[in-house]
């Protein structure tokens, strides 16, 4: 069992308990057991001031459906909720009494055969922190044995916890490396470091990778949430929206001439057209803010706004069309006119 996290429209977080269990191919899928709501907490029933129990009703509920289960599995679901006293001696007395077997190298690569490299790469990064993880995350290592047993989804959710704790920058350097983009600049020495490489190409094999990515079947068919919905699939979208809208940004400022610099670089913009009134209203900037903009400032302007707008999160149907017209037209502008 483990602990998914929802974002809803209104941005607030719905908890569900899920289970990972094989179907009769063999394959990992995940189903549903329990809706928690937005709080949890409201589950645990405390018992003076150092104990506590999980309601009934849970046990109940994911009983009835044939689960088999051990109650300190239960337990371990609701401690990011409890009480943060009770929840350090928890964490003090697991630290103790845990004991695991050790494996061989060899009896490692059997277990671990199966294990995706995107997996490998994210896991090898939030345990060293490094972008230099391309012989690492080939090796068979004990953590990776954490991701056994699990549907991909439970596998995203479990690699999804440990990513909060990266800082800004360590994010940055998070995307570079698991999505293998080092390899894409060997044999530079350099290769190992984002910010000597040519941000354009850092795009473009980004976006190759998460495309290749959602098309790999033995990465979302075994138990991952569906998704009929046309576009990337949340796991990667994810990745996406936090490379364009939060870390490649480079601090931007402009002349009085109307040149845009960027680091050393004074990149001349195009001048807005008047036929392009209706486009900058649906994209809610003036002409005259539009000619100030940097192509990727506007792209990353687009992306904001398509996020905010989407139909799914409550937005206008046809206003979220209009934002994608305007955006088709306005960025060729870009291209056409963005000297280098």
């Amino acid at each position: 069992m483990y602990l998914v996290r929802q974002c809803q429209k209104d941005d607030s977080i719905k908890y569900l308990i899920r289970y990972s269990y094989q179907g009769e191919t063999g394959a990992w899928l995940n189903k549903n057991l329990f809706n928690l709501g937005p709080d949890p907490e409201k589950y645990i029933v405390y018992v003076g001031d150092r104990a506590f129990y999980i309601d009934p009703s849970v046990e109940e509920a994911i009983s009835s459906q044939g689960v088999t289960y051990n109650y300190n599995e239960l337990e371990a679901i609701f401690i990011p909720f409890l009480d943060p006293e009770i929840r350090r001696v928890m964490e003090q007395f697991d630290k103790r009494g845990a004991s695991r077997r050790r494996y061989s190298k060899a009896e490692l690569a059997v277990m671990q055969r199966d294990i995706h490299p995107f997996d490998r790469r994210r896991m090898c990064f939030l345990k060293f922190c490094h972008t230099n993880i391309e012989d690492l995350s080939n090796q068979p290592l004990p953590f990776f044995n954490i991701l056994l047993n699990k549907s991909r989804d439970e596998i995203e959710q479990v690699i999804e916890e440990m990513e909060f704790m990266l800082s800004l920058p360590e994010k940055k350097n998070y995307l570079y490396a698991i999505f293998d983009i080092p390899r894409r600049f060997a044999p530079r020495l350099t290769r190992f470091l984002p910010d000597a490489q040519d941000l354009e190409l850092i795009d473009k094999y980004l976006l190759e990778e998460i495309c290749r990515l959602d098309r790999d079947s033995t990465f979302l068919d075994q138990g991952a949430v569906p998704w009929e919905t046309k576009g990337i699939h949340p796991y990667l979208r994810k990745y996406l929206i936090q490379y364009f809208d939060i870390l490649y940004r480079r601090p931007v400022t402009y002349t009085s001439a109307g040149y845009r610099t960027q680091g050393d670089r004074r990149v001349w913009q195009p001048p807005a057209k008047s036929s392009d009134k209706k486009h900058f209203k649906a994209m809610g900037i003036s002409a005259n803010e539009f000619s100030r903009m940097g192509r990727k400032e506007f792209i990353f302007l687009f992306r904001r706004k398509a996020k905010e707008m989407h139909p799914d999160k409550g937005g206008n149907h046809e206003a979220f069309i209009a934002l994608q017209q305007a955006y088709q037209i306005l960025i060729h502008r870009k291209k056409q006119h963005n000297c280098k």
